[in-house]
C-alpha cells in the first residue's frame, strides 16, 4: 500500500470552504485521506466535513495531510495545489525558515538545524546509528566526544530508549555538550534496538549539559509526552522531507 503526506504550516485557519474542498477532493480517490492538526494532535477523516471542520485549524499551526492506498501518489499531486493554497508545505530547504525562527525566538539556546537531520539509505548496526547521530552535532558545540559517546553508550546499556514501534530517543546529561542540542536520523532500512517493541527506523538523540536547570529540561519532557502521542509520533514517522521532521520535532518542543 502507497503512502504520501504533506506537512505543512498554515498561514490560515481552515474555512468551511476549504473543508468542502478538502471533502469533495477525498471523494475522488481511492486512498484514505486524513487530516492531522499536530499543534491540537488530533486527526480526522477528510471525508467527514463536519470532522474536518473540528480541527479548528488557527493561522501558524502545523498540519499534515496523510494518504495511504493504491492511488495515494495521483492523490499527493493534487492534494499538493490544495495545501499550497493554504499554507506553506514543507519540502525543500528554504521552507524551513519558519521552524527555525520559531525555535531561534522560543528556545534561542537549543540547536536543531537542517544539518542535525541525516538520513541513511545503507542498513546500520544500533552502535553504527549511534555514532552518526553523535557525528550530526554541532562540532563547536562538543567540548569532549569521548566523554559523550561515552554517555550515549552508558544509557543505551541502562535499557533501550525506544518509545514506541518505529521510534527511539535516546538522551543523555553530559559534560561532554556545552549547550542543548538535538539530531535525528532517519533509516531507510529498520534497526533493531535491543526491545521487545521492535525494531527503529527514526532516532532522536537528545544531548543537554550536566546541570541544566529545570527550565532548560522542560521542553525536552514535552518533546517525550509529544513523541508518545499518537497523533505526532506518526505524523513523524510518515514525514518524507527533512524540513518536515524537523518542524515536527520543533512543534513538540514547543508546545
Amino acid at each position: 500500500m502507497l503512502t504520501r503526506e504533506i506537512t505543512f504550516y498554515c498561514q490560515q485557519g481552515l474555512s468551511i470552504t476549504q473543508a468542502k474542498q478538502l471533502n469533495r477532493l477525498a471523494g475522488m480517490f481511492k486512498s484514505t485521506i486524513r487530516c492531522a492538526n499536530l499543534i491540537r494532535r488530533q486527526t480526522v477523516a477528510a471525508s467527514n466535513q463536519l470532522s474536518l471542520l473540528t480541527l479548528a485549524t488557527q493561522p501558524g499551526d502545523l498540519c499534515q495531510l496523510q494518504i495511504e492506498g493504491c492511488d495515494a501518489e495521483l492523490a499527493h499531486m493534487a492534494f499538493t495545489c490544495w495545501c499550497g493554497e493554504l499554507g506553506q508545505p514543507l519540502v525543500r530547504p528554504r521552507t524551513a525558515a519558519l521552524a527555525k525562527l520559531r525555535l531561534a525566538n522560543v528556545l534561542p539556546d537549543y540547536h536543531f538545524a537542517l544539518r542535525q537531520l541525516g538520513h541513511s539509505p545503507e542498513p546500520l548496526t544500533k552502535a553504527e546509528a549511534l555514532e552518526h547521530l553523535i557525528d550530526l552535532l554541532p562540532t563547536e558545540l562538543i567540548t569532549d566526544r569521548a566523554t559523550l559517546t561515552a554517555a550515549v553508550e552508558r544509557r543505551e546499556r541502562v535499557s533501550s530508549t525506544i518509545i514506541r514501534p518505529g521510534l527511539a530517543m535516546p538522551h543523555v546529561l553530559s559534560e561532554g555538550i556545552s549547550q542543548p542540542a538535538l539530531t535525528l536520523l532517519n533509516c531507510k532500512e529498520s534497526i533493531e534496538w535491543g526491545s521487545q517493541i521492535g525494531p527503529v527506523q527514526t532516532i532522536i538523540l537528545l544531548a543537554v549539559p550536566v546541570g541544566s536547570g529545570r527550565e532548560t529540561l522542560r521542553p525536552l519532557t514535552r518533546l517525550a509526552q509529544a513523541m508518545i502521542d499518537d497523533v505526532v509520533s506518526h505524523a513523524l514517522l510518515l514525514a518524507g522531507s527533512t524540513p518536515a521532521r524537523q518542524a515536527i520535532v520543533i512543534e513538540s518542543l514547543l508546545s
